[in-house]
């Protein structure tokens, strides 16, 4: 069904070989390597050559659209970079004193109005469009693979960040990182089918989520913290799905007619009592606890038994701290930083 494009490794060996330039054109090709190079400030890109992938990068790039478009997007850089050096050479130390007191001002300010009472969410699912193909095609799980084109990847998985793929990367380039490279094309209204599943479950922790993209989205959990206080231990139980085929289709299952009203709603929502003294028709069940933590480690549960995809989160007080956790522990995973302010100055000077 997807055929691996064939591409000439010795070629692509033969450019890992090749001696660094020298002279002018290595100083243009330092300068646009500044917005080409490889990125690896994303989950599952940790430890990469990068003086290997940006040779890579740079040599399979030269004559193309692409790197005349970014040589063009370099030289407009340049341009508004010296205008700059030209507005800082002329500042004195009086205009930096009286900037010093405006920011101390504002920064007053600031502190005075800090709230930390809200707990934010920031959920990122993991490689989304990338996972959606492998949830449906299980053959490239273990294959390094993308989605998009030849003329530019939309993301791709964690076996393919190995080799310095990543998305907003051409195609033709990230086959020259890893030949063997599956691109899958785009699929987008099965994207938004599957996002509107994950929205589902969104609402019922924040009404008024705000969804960023497809696959991304940030939630106020405040108040459905406060009533989940007082939720029994049956109302935060759910179930690993023994209702999946294999092939991941939603079975039918039977409901308990048993549910707490005023509550939200929840994933095979039955109390453990409905069931005592006979097997349990849903398999494993887990209990989730009152806290924060616990209330997003449930929510991104639910979502996997679901969609069979997983998602990562951060929690803090406000949504920028927030979209930063979100990324700490990726894939499949969560992290908090406490509603305090200390708590709060300390993950920011570490960042």
């Amino acid at each position: 069904m997807l055929a691996m494009d064939e591409c000439d490794e010795n070629k692509v060996m033969d450019g890992r070989a090749q001696d660094g330039l020298s002279g002018p054109a290595a100083t243009a090709d330092e300068g646009i390597l500044s917005r080409m190079g490889l990125n690896d400030n994303k989950a599952g890109m940790e430890g990469l050559d990068r003086e290997k992938i940006n040779k890579i990068i740079l040599e399979s790039s030269k004559g193309s659209k692409f790197y005349e478009n970014e040589l063009k997007k370099e030289r407009q850089l340049n341009q508004r970079i010296e205008k700059m050096m030209e507005q800082k050479a002329k500042i004195t130390e009086q205009h930096l004193g009286k900037a010093q007191a405006q920011v101390d001002k504002m920064t007053s300010e600031l502190e005075r109005r800090r709230k930390l009472g809200r707990m934010i969410v920031h959920v990122d699912m993991d490689a989304f469009y990338a996972a959606v193909e492998m949830r449906d095609c299980p053959e490239l799980k273990d294959k390094p693979m993308a989605v998009g084109s030849m003329g530019m990847l939309s993301t791709s998985n964690y076996h393919a960040r190995r080799f310095g793929v990543r998305a907003a990367m051409p195609g033709f380039i990230a086959k020259k990182l890893c030949p063997q490279l599956v691109i899958v094309p785009l699929n987008f209204d099965k994207y938004r089918a599957l996002s509107a599943q994950v929205r589902e479950v969104f609402a019922e922790y924040d009404p008024n989520f705000l969804p960023m993209s497809l696959d991304e989205a940030y939630l106020d959990m405040t108040e459905h913290l406060e009533q989940r206080r007082s939720w029994p231990e049956s109302t935060r139980t759910h179930y690993i799905s023994a209702s999946k085929t294999e092939e991941g289709k939603d079975v039918e299952v039977p409901q308990a007619a048993s549910e707490v009203e005023g509550l939200s709603p929840v994933l095979f929502d039955d109390s453990l009592s409905d069931f005592a003294g006979i097997p349990d028709p849903f398999g494993n069940a887990e209990v989730f606890g009152t806290s924060a933590e616990e209330a997003v480690r449930e929510m991104r549960f639910r979502i996997e038994q679901k969609t069979s995809l997983t998602a990562s989160a951060g929690i803090a007080p406000n949504t920028m701290l927030a979209k930063v956790c979100s990324d700490k522990n990726k894939p499949n995973g969560q992290y908090i930083i406490p509603s305090d302010r200390q708590a709060v100055m300390e993950f920011i000077q570490d960042l």
